[in-house]
C-alpha cells in the first residue's frame, strides 16, 4: 500500500477544501498541518496520522514516501517536503535555497506568492482563472475531481435547525476586504420573512464553531472558514465574494455565490476600502438565501 505525505497547514478553510482529495488518493495518508488545524483532521478516516508542523522534522526523519504532495508556499513547509526521503515530491520545495515547486503543480502555483513570473503576473492568472482549487490538486496527482465531497468527521451531536441562518459577518485581519457591511440589515429582512438569524461570535473551541454552524440549515458568510465548513456539512450556503475569486469554489449545487461588480477592481486587495464591501447590495444577498429556501424542481 502506498504511502502518502500531505503538507497543508493553513489558512482553515482551505485545509477543509484540501480533504476531497482524500478520496481518491487511497495508501496510508499522513497530514503534516498547524497545531489549529489539527481539530478539522481528527477522526478523519482517511487520515492514518497527524503530525503537528513544528514537530514534523522530528517525527518524519527516518520514514520513506511513495509521495510527497505539499500544498503550502511557505519556506517551512518547503524545506520539510524537500527533507522528507520520497520516490515522488508535487509541490513547493527549496531549490537553491529559494521556495520553488514542481512542473506537476504550476498551474497552481503559477498563481501564487512564489509564483516564477512574480506577483502582479500571478495576480493576473489568477483573476483570470475559471477552475476550482480541487480541479487544480486533484491534476496534480493524476486524477480528475468530478465533484467528490468534503471529508469533516467532527462528532456533532445537534441537529440542524429548520430556516436558522447562521451569519458570519468576521474576516481574518489579512483579508478585512471580506468583510461585507450588510449583515445586519439583511438580518431584519430575514426575520421579516420568517427565519431565524444568528449570528457567530468566538468559540473556545473550532469544533464548538463547527458544531454551531452544524445547527444552521443556511450559512452566509464570506470567502471564509464558514463558507467550507458549511460546505462539508452540506447546508445551504450563500458566499459573498468582494476581493477573491468566485471561480475557484466549487459550488456542489447548494450554494449561491453573491459576486461583488466591484470584484476585479479589488481583486486580491488586502487592505479595506468601504466602498468595497458596501458594494454588495442587501437585496441580493436576500434574493440568494430566498432561492435557495425554494424547493427544488424535478
Amino acid at each position: 500500500m502506498k504511502s502518502i505525505l500531505i503538507i497543508k497547514l493553513g489558512a482553515l478553510g482551505d485545509v477543509v477544501r484540501t480533504t476531497p482529495l482524500l478520496r481518491v488518493l487511497g495508501g496510508r495518508v499522513t497530514w503534516v498541518t498547524s497545531e489549529g488545524a489539527v481539530p478539522l483532521l481528527t477522526d478523519n478516516p482517511y487520515v492514518d496520522r497527524l503530525v503537528c508542523i513544528k514537530e514534523a522534522h522530528t517525527a518524519l526523519f527516518n520514514e520513506n514516501f511513495d509521495l510527497v504532495l505539499n500544498l503550502e508556499e511557505e519556506a517551512a513547509a518547503a524545506a520539510l517536503a524537500s527533507s522528507i526521503k520520497t520516490r515522488s515530491l508535487i509541490g513547493a520545495h527549496l531549490e537553491d535555497g529559494r521556495v520553488a515547486y514542481t512542473a506537476s503543480a504550476s498551474e497552481w502555483f503559477d498563481m501564487s506568492l512564489i509564483s516564477k513570473f512574480g506577483k502582479t503576473k500571478a495576480d493576473e492568472l489568477k483573476a483570470n482563472n475559471r477552475r476550482t482549487y480541487q480541479d487544480f490538486i486533484f491534476s496534480m496527482v493524476g486524477h480528475r475531481f468530478q465533484g467528490e465531497e468534503y471529508v469533516l468527521s467532527l462528532p456533532l451531536m445537534e441537529h440542524p435547525i429548520r430556516a436558522l441562518v447562521g451569519m458570519e459577518e468576521r474576516a481574518g485581519d489579512i483579508w478585512a476586504m471580506k468583510r461585507w457591511s450588510g449583515y445586519e440589515q439583511l438580518a431584519l429582512r430575514l426575520r421579516e420573512s420568517g427565519f431565524t438569524v444568528k449570528f457567530f461570535r468566538q468559540y473556545e473551541r473550532l469544533g464548538d464553531y463547527i458544531a454551531a454552524i452544524n445547527e444552521c440549515e443556511y450559512i452566509v458568510c464570506g470567502d471564509t472558514l464558514a463558507m467550507h465548513a458549511g460546505l462539508a456539512l452540506q447546508k445551504r450556503v450563500v458566499a459573498i465574494f468582494i476581493c477573491t475569486s468566485p471561480y475557484e469554489i466549487y459550488d456542489y449545487q447548494r450554494m449561491n455565490k453573491i459576486v461583488s461588480p466591484l470584484w476585479q477592481k479589488y481583486f486580491y486587495r488586502r487592505d479595506f476600502v468601504r466602498e468595497a464591501v458596501q458594494a454588495v447590495s442587501v437585496e441580493s444577498v436576500f434574493e440568494g438565501v430566498m432561492a435557495l429556501s425554494k424547493p427544488k424542481s424535478g
